[in-house]
C-alpha cells in the first residue's frame, strides 16, 4: 500500500467512514489500531511541559505538593486516565495531567471525592467549569492546517467551553486554511484539543500548568467593565465580551471595528445577550453589537449618534468619554466606516454598507 501523508490520512479515514470499507480482519486486529485499513492511528506523544498541570480543586501546583501523600486513589478512579504518578523526582508518585490516553471531561469530579489529605478539594462540575488549571499552546510547525493545507477543525469542534475558534490564516484572504485561536480567557486547560488534535507524532495543541489555578467568578457590572477596560487599555485585546458577570470572550487589536467584526462573524452566538466594552463605538460599532443581538454596549469612547442609535434600539448604552462623533485618522472628516452608515438605521442595511467600504479600503491599501 502506499504510504499516507497526514493529509492523506485524515483523507481516508473520512473516505472510509463513508463507504464502510473496513473488514472484519482489519478491524479485530488486536496488534495495533487502525482507521478502517488505511493507515495506523497512533496515540499523541507526551511533550515536555515547561509546567505540570494539577487536578481541578487542588487551588494550584504547590499546595497540591504540601497536601498530596501519593495514595493513588484519583489516579485509580481517573475514568479518562489522565491523571498518573509523576517521574519527577521532587514530585515522585504524586499524581500529575496528561493527556495521551484522555482529557480531564468538566463533568468528571471524582479525584476530589476519593481524595483524604484534601490535595483535591471536592467540587461541582459547575464549579469545575470555572476553575483554570492549564492554557492550551498552538504549536504552527505541527498544525495540519498550518503545514498542510487540511481542513482540520478537531481542536475547535471538541473544546468544552469554546475557547478554540479557527480564523483564516490570511485575514484578507476567506479562502486561505483557517488556523486555531486560542482564548485565554475561556480556556480551561482541560485537554480535549491536546488529546484530540491528530497530528503527529506529537500534538499541534499542548497545555502548559499553571502554577496557581484561576478561579472565576460572576463579577458586579462595575467590576467586569473596570476589568475589561484594563484588559483592553493594556493591549490585552481589542473588544471584551461579558455575559452573567463573566468574560467570556476577547478579540486581539485590530483597525476600527474589525475586532468587533471577527467576534460577530466567527463566533455568532456569543454576542446574543451579551455586554460588549470596545475601544471606540460609534454607529459602525453599534450596528454589530445589535446586528449580534447584545443587550449593553459600554465603550472607552462613544459619540452621541451611537448612544442615541442603541437607546432607539433598546440596547443599553454607557461610556467613560462621550464625543459628538467619530473622526477619521487626520481628524478632518468623519470615520469612512462611520460616513458608510450615517443615512442607514436598519443593523443588517448597515452591516452590508460597512463590509462593502471595508472591502473598498482594503483594495486601495494593496
Amino acid at each position: 500500500m502506499e504510504t499516507l501523508t497526514r493529509r492523506g490520512f485524515i483523507v481516508a479515514a473520512g473516505t472510509g467512514a463513508a463507504l464502510g470499507v473496513a473488514t472484519g480482519a482489519e478491524a479485530l486486529d488486536d496488534n495495533k489500531l487502525t482507521d478502517g485499513g488505511y493507515a495506523d492511528v497512533t496515540a499523541p506523544g507526551v511533550p515536555e511541559r515547561k509546567s505540570h498541570i494539577v487536578p481541578p480543586g487542588a487551588g494550584g501546583q504547590r499546595n497540591f505538593a504540601t497536601r498530596c501523600v501519593g495514595c493513588q486513589l484519583c489516579v485509580d478512579v481517573c475514568p479518562n486516565n489522565v491523571l498518573r504518578p509523576s517521574r519527577a523526582w521532587r514530585r515522585h508518585s504524586q499524581p500529575e495531567m496528561g493527556f495521551e490516553n484522555g482529557y480531564c471531561r468538566p463533568e468528571c469530579t471524582k479525584c476530589g471525592e476519593v481524595c483524604p489529605a484534601g490535595a483535591i478539594r471536592r467540587i461541582t462540575p459547575v464549579e469545575k467549569k470555572t476553575i483554570h488549571v492549564g492554557q492550551a499552546v498552538w504549536h504552527s510547525d505541527r498544525c495540519l492546517a498550518a503545514t498542510e493545507d487540511v481542513n482540520c477543525s478537531a481542536c475547535e469542534a471538541h473544546c468544552p467551553v469554546h475557547a478554540i475558534i479557527r480564523v483564516p490564516m490570511d485575514e484578507n484572504d476567506k479562502n486561505s486554511p483557517k488556523i486555531p485561536v486560542v482564548d485565554k480567557t475561556l480556556c480551561i486547560g482541560c485537554g480535549a484539543c491536546e488529546n484530540l488534535c491528530p497530528a503527529r507524532p506529537m500534538p499541534a495543541m499542548t497545555v502548559e500548568g499553571l502554577e496557581t489555578h484561576r478561579e472565576v467568578r460572576p463579577m458586579s457590572e462595575d467590576d467586569v467593565i473596570a476589568e475589561a477596560v484594563r484588559i483592553i487599555e493594556s493591549g490585552g485585546a481589542g473588544v471584551v465580551v461579558v455575559k452573567d458577570g463573566v468574560i467570556v470572550a476577547t478579540e486581539p487589536n485590530g483597525p476600527g471595528v474589525r475586532p468587533l467584526l471577527r467576534v460577530h462573524d466567527m463566533r455568532p452566538d456569543v454576542l446574543k445577550g451579551a455586554l460588549v466594552v470596545d475601544k471606540v463605538v460609534g454607529r459602525a460599532a453599534a450596528a454589530i453589537a445589535l446586528h449580534g443581538g447584545a443587550a449593553q454596549v459600554y465603550g472607552l469612547l462613544m459619540s452621541e449618534p451611537a448612544k442615541a442609535f442603541l437607546a432607539a434600539k433598546g440596547v443599553k448604552a454607557s461610556a467613560r468619554a462621550i464625543v459628538p462623533k467619530i473622526l477619521n485618522r487626520d481628524r478632518t472628516g468623519l470615520c469612512p466606516l462611520e460616513d458608510s452608515v450615517k443615512a442607514l438605521d436598519d443593523p443588517d442595511k448597515m452591516i452590508a454598507a460597512l463590509r462593502k467600504r471595508i472591502a473598498e479600503l482594503m483594495k486601495k491599501r494593496r
